[in-house]
């Protein structure tokens, strides 16, 4: 049904008033993409935006959806002299990328395939106890590093019922074996102990133990030494002191070494 009161706010629109009211739309609440329609039509002075219409020959075809123009899309075409500032650019969309929800797990949906959690109550419970999870979402995932492999399926078929996971599980960072001690740094090595004084004595054998006996040579020397201390005592006493022969001082004296 045609509308003569709703009318295109371009200027010199030849179907303004002449579509129906499907064909007329209403300026864009977001105001980035309005003040872009205000810019492109040429209308920079306050209008009443409730009566406002703009019909839809001046869109692209790519600009219309099933029956309203897209949020993104902004009027470029039939505008008489007005420059076109800004043109209909559709935002592309970001894939969703699903992730397996066991901790520290690299799958994702774009290189591996993912399954859901089993949707029977006490089944999914063991399986969130399995896999330490607390929060209970509705879209909970695994991949098949987790599971063995006569549980996994073909290419399109689902996992066994009776499938539970079982490896990579998150829990190999808290392996008690691999954390240090409390209170010690990884790594740092204890300092041997100094070995005491008695470490390899035998205390029955060492009673029994007696000095050896001495050497001929050692017998030899301590009477040389003896004599020798013998002359110096004399000589020392003796006043003026006797002459000595040059043989007799260099005996003295290797014997004083």
């Amino acid at each position: 049904m045609k509308n003569r009161n709703l009318r295109c706010i371009v200027t010199n629109c030849y179907d303004s008033g002449q579509q129906d009211s499907s064909s007329m739309f209403k300026l864009p609440v977001n105001p980035v993409i309005r003040q872009q329609w205000m810019e492109n039509i040429g209308v920079f002075k306050d209008i009443n935006l409730f009566n406002s219409r703009v019909c839809r020959r001046h869109f692209e075809e790519q600009c219309f959806g099933k029956t309203k123009v897209f949020p993104w899309a902004v009027p470029t075409l039939f505008l008489g002299e007005n420059e076109v500032r800004h043109h209909s650019i559709k935002p592309k969309k970001n894939p969703i990328i699903r992730k397996c929800s066991v901790r520290n797990c690299p799958s994702r949906s774009t290189t591996e395939r993912l399954h859901f959690f089993p949707s029977d109550p006490e089944m999914r419970k063991e399986w969130m106890d399995i896999c330490h999870l607390t929060v209970d979402n509705k879209w909970l995932y695994i991949c098949g590093r987790h599971f063995r492999r006569n549980f996994l399926p073909n290419c399109r078929g689902n996992l066994k019922k009776d499938a539970f996971p079982e490896f990579f599980l998150g829990l190999e960072s808290e392996d008690p074996l691999v954390k240090s001690p409390r209170g010690r740094k990884p790594g740092r090595k204890r300092k041997p102990c100094p070995k005491s004084d008695d470490s390899g004595i035998d205390e029955e054998n060492s009673k029994e133990c007696r000095p050896p006996e001495s050497c001929s040579n050692c017998l030899e020397l301590k009477e040389q030494l003896a004599a020798a201390l013998l002359k110096i005592k004399q000589l020392e006493e003796a006043q003026p002191p006797p002459a000595e022969s040059d043989e007799e001082e260099e005996l003295i004296f290797m014997l004083m070494k």
